[in-house]
C-alpha cells in the first residue's frame, strides 16, 4: 500500500478549531459569577428571628445591627453605644427620612434590643421596624 506523507502529517496535527480561548473565557466567567455571588450575600452573620406575618419595607435608610455578642453596627460600621446616638442624631437632622431598621440576632437578649430602640427614639427616629426572616 502507498502512504502519502502529507496525509499523515495532517492527521497528527488534528483538525478543528483551537478551543483554548473558549475554555479560558468559560473559566473567567465562572470565577466572575462565583465572586459576585459571594459578595452579594450579607456580610454580617446574623441569625434573624422568623415571623410569618412580616411585611416588606420599601426603603432602609438606617440599619442598626445588634450582633450575637451585643455589639452594635450602623449601616455596616461598628460603633459604641454613645457614638450610635450621636451618629443617628446627625443622620436624622440632615435628612427627611426618620425610619430605623433593626436587625438583631435571635439570641440577643430582648433588653439589649429595647436599649437600641430607645437610643434610636432619643436620636429622632419616628418609626422603627425589625428585619426578620420568613419561615420556610
Amino acid at each position: 500500500m502507498i502512504e502519502f506523507e502529507e496525509f499523515n502529517e495532517s492527521a497528527d496535527k488534528g483538525t478543528g478549531p483551537d478551543l483554548t480561548p473558549l475554555i479560558d473565557m468559560v473559566f473567567l466567567l465562572l470565577i466572575f459569577f462565583l465572586l459576585t455571588s459571594f459578595f452579594a450575600r450579607p456580610s454580617i452573620p446574623v441569625d434573624l428571628p422568623q415571623a410569618s406575618e412580616a411585611e416588606v419595607a420599601e426603603s432602609q435608610d438606617v440599619t442598626i445591627t445588634i450582633e450575637k455578642g451585643g455589639g452594635i453596627m450602623l449601616n455596616g460600621e461598628h460603633l459604641r453605644q454613645r457614638k450610635l446616638e450621636e451618629t443617628l442624631e446627625w443622620i436624622y437632622s440632615s435628612t427627611d427620612a426618620k425610619e430605623a431598621v433593626i436587625q438583631s440576632d435571635r439570641e440577643v437578649p430582648f433588653g439589649r434590643v429595647v436599649e437600641v430602640m430607645d437610643i434610636a427614639k432619643r436620636a429622632g427616629a419616628e418609626g422603627i421596624s425589625f428585619l426578620v426572616e420568613h419561615p420556610k
